[in-house]
């Protein structure tokens, strides 16, 4: 295959990138999901010989099925999927076991079905028998006993502590004995990519082998990977005969699509507002949500699990945490920092077929700061000293808010800290890294993004046994109501997923901003992205935390 170098896609993005801040803003953000096109050529750079031969480009992409995509940062341990973190790049290369509809329900990729036994500690996986790996080698049992195993063993970003057992009954039965009942297993079933185990070793994550629906070409690091359409997929034929993957952060990539380089770019909605001709703007439903996590006891100078301190003496309080529920204006997140690409998030649930709808706050229940603050004098809170912050029992009402680098997240941290203000509480905003967080994880607020489309995330967020635990940000507040943790227990002990829904309901009675308040949910964020005219998504699946745009990539082609 002639070798793509797209050295050259950086000097014209950077000079694109200096000149698009001159673009016009002709779209309304909506908030709803779908296409917005753009049909002047506001915000491109006068550069009419390089974006000719860009678009002479483009289209021989387009008459040969070929596409370019920027991904953003490279996965710089490879791709190798027993160690996760790969997200939705993992159905590009290689089959899972099952995946998630357009619904968010099951449906199956590499397995044919499953049974759960009486006791509901033995899965039992059958496997299609005509998969084949791209080295022409067949997909088995033993290779899916092989992949998680590996996974397990490897200490992944996924966790495999509840199982006990992995064993290949056979080439197309594969059984899982689990150390515990948990009906949200399937969800670990639909993770990780299957990988061959005569043709796995260190080099492996380099030059990955899969039976997904491309096949790995080459990795030129630090650039792109190229991936060629599978011709022995077991599933439907990609459109796309030719997938480039390059790495450049959302304002290179706008500035790459904007020039024909590259075909299809995630941007956010300020960038969303900029008129590009030839493209248009998809927008897509997600249930990425965004919110803050409030230390929930007293800060008594006792340690977690994992050493770090536990506690917020005003976080503590109920009335602080209701105070911001009903305070915080989530449209106007919604309109001023998602630039109308997202929704209002009251719940950190909407979407999700495990939400109970009565937690759901009305727009009438919040942005309401004299509401807010009559909740705070109720409680005790009250400015006994004149010095512009509330007090009780001599603890001034202030504390820090902890916040990582990502799209909107200090822009939405801001509206935080300027809705505190207003009620008399000051918030001291402080960047930090999720190497850092730990110490400070337990005894100060966290902007944090959820929303997997799993369950068993609210095991993760609200069991009180997790706080401290092997992952930092598992219930960072140290949340614990035995109400809570009971419904969490007789969820996990369900046969599936559909006998587990009214326990993972019942549980949100207390762990909601109608209950104990452990969090204050912001807006969930749609995934937007700026595409080449002709390029189609085909029917992308709601976008969960992270994103799974790749999820139907076999969908995606040139109209």
């Amino acid at each position: 295959m002639k070798r793509q170098v797209i050295t050259w896609i950086c000097a014209v993005t950077m000079m694109a990138v200096l000149l698009s801040g001159c673009g016009g803003s002709g779209n309304s953000g909506g908030q709803n999901g779908g296409r917005q096109t753009n049909g002047s050529s506001k915000g491109r750079s006068d550069n009419s010989g390089s974006e000719t031969s860009a678009a002479v480009g483009r289209e021989e992409r387009k008459e040969n099925d070929q596409v370019i995509v920027a991904i953003g940062e490279e996965p710089d341990t490879g791709f190798d999927p027993s160690t996760g973190g790969h997200g939705s790049i993992t159905k590009v290369f290689f089959s899972t076991l099952f995946m998630r509809d357009k619904e968010l329900g099951w449906t199956n990729d590499l397995a044919t079905g499953y049974k759960v036994s009486d006791d509901k500690l033995t899965w039992t996986v059958t496997i299609r028998d005509d998969a084949v790996f791209t080295d022409g080698s067949k997909v088995t049992a033993g290779d899916v006993a092989f992949t998680y195993s590996t996974a397990k063993e490897s200490g992944s970003d996924i966790d495999l502590t509840m199982i006990e057992k992995i064993e290949a009954l056979d080439d197309t039965t594969v059984e899982f004995t689990l150390n515990r009942t948990y009906s949200a297993f399937i969800e670990r079933l639909a993770y990780l990519g299957i990988v061959p185990e005569a043709a796995y070793d260190e080099n492996f994550k380099d030059a990955p082998i899969g039976s997904g629906p491309f096949k790995f070409v080459q990795w030129d690091k630090g650039q792109q990977v190229i991936a060629t359409a599978n011709e022995d997929y077991y599933g439907q034929a990609p459109s796309i005969k030719q997938l480039t993957m390059v790495f450049l952060d959302k304002d290179a990539a706008f500035a790459a699509v904007q020039n024909g380089d590259v075909d299809v770019a995630s941007i956010d909605g300020i960038l969303a507002e900029q008129e590009v001709e030839g493209t248009y703007v998809e927008n897509i439903d997600s249930i990425e949500c965004y919110g803050v996590c409030f230390p929930m006891v007293p800060n008594e100078g006792k340690k977690a699990q994992d050493g770090a301190v536990m506690g917020n003496n005003v976080t503590c309080d109920l009335a602080v945490r209701q105070a911001f529920n009903k305070a915080v204006d989530r449209e106007r997140v919604v309109n001023g920092v998602l630039n109308g690409y997202g929704t209002v998030s009251t719940t950190g649930l909407e979407k999700m077929p495990w939400l109970n709808e009565e937690t759901v706050l009305e727009p009438s229940e919040y942005a309401d700061v004299e509401g807010a603050r009559k909740i705070l004098e109720d409680g005790g809170w009250k400015d006994t000293n004149g010095d512009g912050t509330v007090d009780k029992d001599g603890t001034e009402a202030k504390f820090k808010l902890l916040y990582t680098d990502g799209v909107y997240r200090q822009e939405m941290a801001l509206e935080f800290v300027n809705v505190a203000k207003e009620m008399g509480i000051e918030v001291t905003l402080e960047k930090v890294t999720w190497d850092t967080i730990t110490e400070q994880i337990h005894t100060e607020a966290v902007f944090f993004g959820f929303g997997s489309g799993d369950p068993s995330e609210l095991f993760n967020l609200y069991y009180g046994d997790n706080a401290g635990g092997a992952v930092a940000w598992d219930n960072a507040g140290c949340y614990k109501n035995e109400k809570v943790d009971k419904e969490i227990d007789e969820a996990l002990d369900s046969t599936d997923e559909a006998e587990a829904l009214e326990h993972w309901r019942a549980m949100q009675e207390q762990a909601s901003a109608r209950g104990d308040a452990p969090y204050c949910w912001l807006v969930n964020a749609n995934h937007v992205y700026l595409c080449a005219d002709g390029f189609t998504f085909g029917q992308p699946v709601v976008q969960p935390h992270g994103g799974r745009i790749f999820d139907n990539v076999v969908e995606w082609a040139w109209e």
